[in-house]
């Protein structure tokens, strides 16, 4: 069965920046039929390419700069951001540069999408804003259904989400 890779990259020590490390490590602790791996990646996104190489499938959970209400979340596939959009990880390196370096080394899975969520508060506190604390069931099941979707997918299922 394909690899499915979930990949959660934050800084758990600012806040809002940490809600996607705060939602991989909720769900690695359920059961998901299918070979799908958690990895916490942190703040540098180009340490996302190691954990790219050996997935087929992946899906990126990151606080994102974007016009919007803290909170809502998106799930989009690299190659529909237009450059000119500016939706921008909260770290050092551009996400979408991240990616693209892992495809040109060959080591890119055939699917990749990001879940953006737009944060409220990454002052250095370590917990969530009240506003993303209150969403995190709705983020948690929104990712879960995406999980879900991807390995029906890859199962012969069909997508639903």
């Amino acid at each position: 069965m394909a690899k499915l890779g979930v990949i959660g990259i934050g800084n758990t020590l600012k806040g809002d920046d940490g809600i996607g490390v705060e939602l991989v490590n909720r769900l690695e602790k359920e059961d998901f039929s299918g070979e799908v791996v958690f990895h916490e990646v942190g703040t540098s996104g180009l340490n996302i390419v190691h954990y790219l190489k050996d997935l087929d499938k992946a899906v990126i959970v990151d606080a994102l700069r974007s016009e919007g209400e803290p909170g809502n979340s998106i799930f989009f596939r690299p190659d529909e951001v237009d450059n000119s959009i500016k939706i921008r990880s909260t770290h050092d390196a551009n996400l979408l540069e991240a990616i693209d370096l892992s495809e040109s080394l060959g080591e890119r899975p055939e699917e990749i999408l990001i879940m953006g969520i737009i944060p409220e508060d990454m002052s250095l506190r370590d917990e969530l804003s009240p506003v993303l604390k209150d969403k995190l069931p709705e983020l948690k099941e929104r990712l879960r259904g995406k999980i879900s979707s991807l390995l029906e997918e890859e199962g012969g299922g069909s997508s639903s989400s």
